[in-house]
């Protein structure tokens, strides 16, 4: 689907037809059709849109040469998308989005998915600035993707908190699949920004705009917010790390602890069940002559299993 955005009161607005007026070509899950009205329109080399529908695509730069462009610019990043795991939880995964100045000027954006953060932007008021609407439009997206990561980093440590609170009284898998579901999130995370993070330094290095000074600022502000991220996932992941070990611990320790109360109720019970044995057997034995011998029998049998279960609670075995 191919949908043509201009600005009209500083806000952007759908238009029916392509024209030199629009500003931003958003493009999202298109068909073998308009991916080849695309390449053809706008001069663009086909791996610049295929690119973006391969899931496995990594974040990468093209189109400069010795910092200057002489080609469509393609920025290829990933960005999270929140998914339900095998197991039934929320998992992130991240997925390629191609951010492409054309030769004419125009932002042409790609993905073979509904980006939300894209969305956000339908809705903004736009700032005058000195800056392109194109390049506007271009440094923002940047912005949502790399606040994006850190919104669904906040989820995730809710969700780790969550966890925490659990472990003393888990003897469940649900919470060690969930777990599972998170670090898998943090990786994909963790090498998406590291990804993300190369190529936005690469923006440094060219010019933009013609005085860099316009989108440096701009440009910073993400790199930062691409770098918390980064650093808040390697954080994360080391501390799920540590919480997944002690986690299978205490799962392991609560086990343990019922398999021995289990045992020792055991030990006690066997008790009555030996002494029931041996009275039982067609032999003489002791009492067997007396008319209360069941009384004492039982009083004696009870003597001994409170004090099997006082000398097991005292080795802190029940």
């Amino acid at each position: 689907m191919i949908n043509y955005l201009t600005m009209k009161n500083q806000q952007l607005v759908t238009v029916n037809q392509p024209s030199t007026d629009v500003k931003w070509i958003r493009v999202e899950h298109p068909s073998e059709e308009e991916i080849t009205q695309l390449i053809t329109t706008y001069n663009l080399p086909r791996d610049y849109i295929t690119g973006a529908l391969d899931a496995q695509e990594n974040a990468r730069f093209e189109g400069l040469y010795q910092n200057q462009q002489e080609q469509p610019l393609l920025m290829l990043m990933r960005y999270p998308k929140a998914s339900v795991s095998p197991s039934g939880y929320m998992q992130l995964e991240t997925c390629p989005f191609a951010i492409i100045l054309t030769n004419n000027g125009q932002l042409l954006t790609v993905s073979d998915d509904t980006a939300d953060f894209a969305k956000l932007l339908l809705t903004q008021t736009f700032v005058s600035s000195t800056i392109s609407v194109e390049q506007t439009l271009f440094l923002q997206l940047l912005w949502e993707i790399s606040l994006s990561f850190n919104l669904y980093l906040k989820e995730l440590t809710k969700q780790t908190a969550k966890l925490e609170g659990e472990l003393q009284v888990s003897t469940e898998n649900s919470q060690l699949y969930q777990m599972m579901d998170i670090q898998k999130s943090l990786v994909y995370f963790e090498s998406a920004l590291s990804a993300n993070a190369e190529v936005l330094k690469r923006l440094y290095r060219i010019k933009l705009v013609n005085d860099p000074k316009e989108h440096l600022p701009h440009l910073h502000d993400i790199l930062v917010e691409t770098k918390q991220g980064l650093t808040s996932t390697q954080i994360q992941l080391k501390l799920v790390d540590n919480i997944s070990s002690t986690f299978s611990a205490i799962v392991s320790n609560n086990l343990n602890n019922v398999m021995k109360i289990l045992t020792s109720l055991t030990i006690v019970l066997t008790i009555p069940a030996i002494i029931g044995g041996v009275f039982g057997m067609n032999v003489k034995l002791p009492f067997a002559e007396r008319a209360d011998a069941f009384w004492w029998i039982f009083i004696i049998t009870v003597v001994l299993c409170i004090w099997a279960i006082r000398s097991l609670k005292k080795k802190n075995l029940l």
